[in-house]
């Protein structure tokens, strides 16, 4: 008989990680889980730290290793196909599941088989030790103000984010419905929120359910993929476009370009500028009123004294 819930983890370089996130699932309070694991070609001893770990696995387990891809998404799809549970969760495995991260959530769906997913309002910030840094960091959907998919869809709109769905529940059902995640694109949990939103805005009889606390523990550490400048970049611009074509960049993409811009003008990275502008006109739009506003102009001038004041 299958599992009733299905945690995927997805992990590449984690091996500092990766046991502390295993073991936070073996001790979650639901005892009716399974585990699939795809390792994406990490290079830093990962998959032994994995098998090693899930020799104490109290669920039946699932250890995917493979080429390197890159492809998040894809490797999310993986872990989906491979899982047989009637709710999913997801998690990395630099991150942790709090103890009753799945309980709570349960109990909420069974109770009514409308809701779709439960999310939790916050989500605990954790440094790489594990201490924690922030108990109850607050996500956007924290708004008691959020009651239908179209304000959830102005959630994602406006912040280019909503909740992670790390330690989130998912009825598997949903997620076949929009596709899972889309591995032509560069993002994943944006694109999976935004296609969920999306399936509850063109199905009125689905519900959703917003918790307070928190369910996951959220590492923050130099590696994180949201620090990868370039590939935020195109994770936003694909995602308006594919979603939100009829409405202007949304602030925090422009913001996002204009930092973007910034960074490679002060540290005079001009052909990473030229291939971020041939990536998409909207960038390239994007520096050209840059540099012609008034808070490039200003930057353009400290950029010119800094340089002058360190010739010798």
């Amino acid at each position: 008989m299958p599992n009733l819930v299905s945690v995927l983890c997805v992990s590449y370089n984690q091996a500092a990680y990766s046991a502390a996130a295993l073991r936070s699932i073996f001790d979650q309070s639901c005892r009716d889980l399974e585990l699939v694991i795809v390792d994406d070609g990490s290079t830093d001893g990962n998959p032994d730290v994995i098998r090693d770990t899930l020799k104490d696995s109290p669920f039946p387990a699932r250890f995917i290793e493979q080429a390197n891809t890159a492809n998040v998404p894809g490797n999310f799809n993986t872990v989906l196909r491979e899982s047989t549970g009637r709710f999913v969760t997801f998690l990395s495995l630099d991150d942790l599941l709090l103890p009753d991260c799945i309980d709570r959530k349960l109990a909420v769906m069974q109770a009514n088989d409308s809701i779709t997913f439960v999310a939790d309002r916050t989500n605990r910030e954790i440094d790489p030790q594990g201490a924690t840094i922030t108990e109850q960091a607050p996500m956007p959907i924290d708004d008691d103000a959020i009651q239908t998919a179209d304000d959830l869809l102005d959630v994602e709109y406006t912040n280019a984010h909503s909740f992670y769905i790390q330690g989130q529940l998912f009825r598997r059902d949903a997620i076949d419905a929009v596709g899972g995640f889309d591995d032509t694109l560069t993002g994943d949990d944006i694109i999976l929120r935004t296609r969920l939103f999306r399936h509850l805005a063109a199905h009125p009889e689905k519900t959703f359910a917003l918790l307070p606390g928190s369910g996951f523990a959220y590492r923050k550490h130099g590696e994180n993929l949201h620090r990868n400048s370039f590939r935020q970049v195109k994770t936003l611009v694909e995602w308006h476009g594919a979603f939100f074509a009829d409405r202007p960049a949304p602030e925090v993409l422009l913001k996002l370009l204009d930092s973007y811009f910034e960074q490679l003008l002060s540290s005079g990275e001009q052909a990473a500028l030229d291939a971020a502008c041939a990536y998409h006109p909207l960038v390239a739009q994007r520096l050209q009123d840059y540099r012609t506003s008034w808070k490039g102009r200003r930057r353009a001038i400290k950029r010119g004294m800094r340089k002058l004041l360190s010739k010798p």
